[in-house]
């Protein structure tokens, strides 16, 4: 009897251990998962600073050139807010990336060169307000074009690194999700062999059997609990791996939304939850998407102070709908249902409002998840928000507004491509402004810079919502009308020139003289079936306009 209790007692430690190691081995795989996610979230943060960084010194470099060309005032103030972030930018690039060596000397270069070009800004401001656009234009040498270039550089340098990073840190990530699973498929099975020996074991002992049973119910109980959470848990944390992996993909914010509510619904499906939405005056937050039925209703907007999760910028949760305060939260008819109010923010910027909401507070449990789903998603419509101002100033010409020649060239090609398969029409203006070096030699640059912003304003004023107004170099401008016959399209120049001889042009506190412009106009297919051969068409048509005595239009001659 005493070597059965011993084979008991060794079978029974046997049996701990084994689940002890497959508990231990599926927390250090669920560890390196979250500590890869937050690595991963880390990198995503360094390259979205410093994207930041470049779209703020660009806006302050454009902000300061339209001030110094056209002496408004609010074009300082554009340069003065973008250049004030400037530094608190360059110092939180530092901080994320101390404990990386080489990052951090490319941070300490770019922090150098940074201080270097807002010094340039500087003493380009300095010079204007002593000698006038001359004294700017010196200012704006070799340089400043040097030092410019070395930041994006340095950037280029840096982003490419933390996305080697990330790329390292994905493969580990999936590295750690295998451990987790060869840990679930084998651990189990040998458990459950140990524990059926021990139970066999145990059927021995005669004297003891009730006892020894009830243990051996009690332990395989605690033990089936804790596999069963932890494989919840590493499924959780898989589910938030791929989640966050397929953000980074996202094209649009709709896109990164829809895809968190089927990642949410999935992680708890009787959960129901709503999205919202900062407006970007940060004044509201609007319910963007519904998914299930809410047991604690919330309005349809909400103020920032209607909320304490926005107001603390923390998560705020309540056991109990009727003890959450948050006034968005409508009355409930009976108790138990649990609310979770979670912000999105990123980079300091309120972003919007997750709030979930249950019958059963068994969801307040994996919050944690649910946070980390949060965070992802915040840092994920950050960088998509940044993507796409980055996106307009590239194809914007920053004098005029207007598109730049380049999004023409792209644009021309698809707007004919779609009205050719839909047998429709398509016009193109070539706009030119009428005696405009001689202008510019009078007024200066400055004045001809003025000119040639009211005239974009001017266009794009007579601009449908699916025309596409260009600049397509110095005073000349291209208006592509898709679906527009030829009549419509010389009704439309008529109306241009009309509008232009009665544009009036105000600069350094006096007006200009008035102006008039010349136009070409070609339409597709009766001038021609391609962009280069529509453009040259109506290009031959705005020099026989000028040739004519100008201030007029004319259709080019039918192919």
């Amino acid at each position: 009897m005493q070597t059965v209790k011993e084979r008991t007692r060794a079978g029974l430690l046997v049996a701990a251990l084994v689940f002890i190691g497959i508990g231990a081995g599926v927390l250090y795989g669920a560890q390196r998962l979250i500590t890869d996610a937050r690595l991963v979230a880390h990198s995503n943060e360094v390259i979205g600073r410093l994207d930041e960084l470049e779209a703020r010194l660009r806006d302050a470099e454009s902000a300061q050139r339209a001030y110094i060309l056209t002496g408004r005032v609010d074009y300082l103030a554009d340069y003065r807010n973008s250049r004030e972030h400037v530094p608190a930018l360059v110092g939180s690039v530092a901080d994320l990336v101390a404990d990386n060596r080489s990052q951090a000397a490319l941070a300490r270069q770019l922090r150098a060169q940074t201080e270097i070009r807002l010094h340039q800004m500087t003493n380009t401001l300095l010079r204007n307000e002593s000698d006038g656009l001359p004294g700017a234009r010196a200012a704006m040498g070799g340089e400043v074009f040097e030092t410019s270039s070395t930041i994006r550089s340095i950037k280029a340098q840096m982003t490419e690194a933390e996305s080697t990073l990330l790329e390292r840190r994905a493969a580990s990530t999936a590295n750690s999700a295998n451990v987790l699973r060869a840990i679930a498929v084998l651990g189990i099975p040998i458990g459950l062999a140990v524990t059926l020996g021990v139970y066999m074991l145990l059927v021995r002992e005669i004297a003891r059997r009730a006892a020894a049973e009830d243990e051996a119910r009690e332990v395989q109980a605690r033990l089936r609990e804790g596999n069963a959470e932890l494989e919840h848990r590493s499924g959780d944390l898989r589910a938030l791996s791929r989640y966050g992996s397929m953000l980074q993909s996202c094209v649009d914010p709709d896109e990164a939304l829809q895809l968190t509510i089927r990642m949410l619904s999935t992680l708890r499906p009787g959960t129901a939850g709503t999205l919202y939405r900062m407006r970007n005056s940060q004044d509201h937050a609007e319910a963007a998407l519904h998914w299930g039925e809410h047991r604690a209703a919330s309005a349809e907007s909400m103020q920032p102070e209607s909320c304490w999760a926005l107001r603390r910028d923390q998560p705020h949760l309540s056991p109990d709908a009727a003890q959450s305060h948050c006034p968005h939260v409508s009355a409930v008819a009976h108790a138990g249902v649990a609310t979770a109010c979670i912000p999105l923010s990123a980079q300091g910027t309120q972003l919007g409002l997750l709030y979930l909401s249950d019958d059963d507070d068994g969801f307040l449990s994996r919050i944690d998840i649910i946070e980390a789903a949060a965070e992802q998603l915040s840092m994920a419509l950050s960088n998509l928000s940044l993507r796409e101002r980055l996106r307009l100033q590239s194809i914007r010409d920053p004098l005029t507004g207007l598109f730049n020649r380049r999004y023409l060239e792209e644009s021309a090609t698809r707007e004919l491509a779609r009205c050719e398969r839909r047998g429709l029409p398509l016009s193109l203006l070539m706009l030119d402004i009428d005696h405009f070096k001689a202008f510019n030699d009078v007024h200066g640059h400055a004045g001809g810079d003025a000119l040639l912003a009211q005239f974009g304003k001017l266009l794009a004023e007579h601009s449908r919502g699916e025309d596409i107004a260009c600049r397509y170099g110095g005073e000349e401008f291209t208006l592509i009308l898709p679906e527009a016959p030829a009549e419509a399209a010389l009704q439309r120049a008529a109306e241009i020139c009309m509008a232009v001889e009665a544009m009036r042009v105000e600069h350094m506190g006096r007006e200009l003289p008035r102006v008039t412009v010349s136009i070409g106009a070609a339409t597709f297919p009766a001038n021609g079936n391609t962009p280069e051969v529509l453009m040259r068409a109506a290009d031959e048509a705005l020099y026989r306009a000028k040739h004519e005595g100008r201030n007029r239009v004319v259709p080019a001659t039918p192919v």
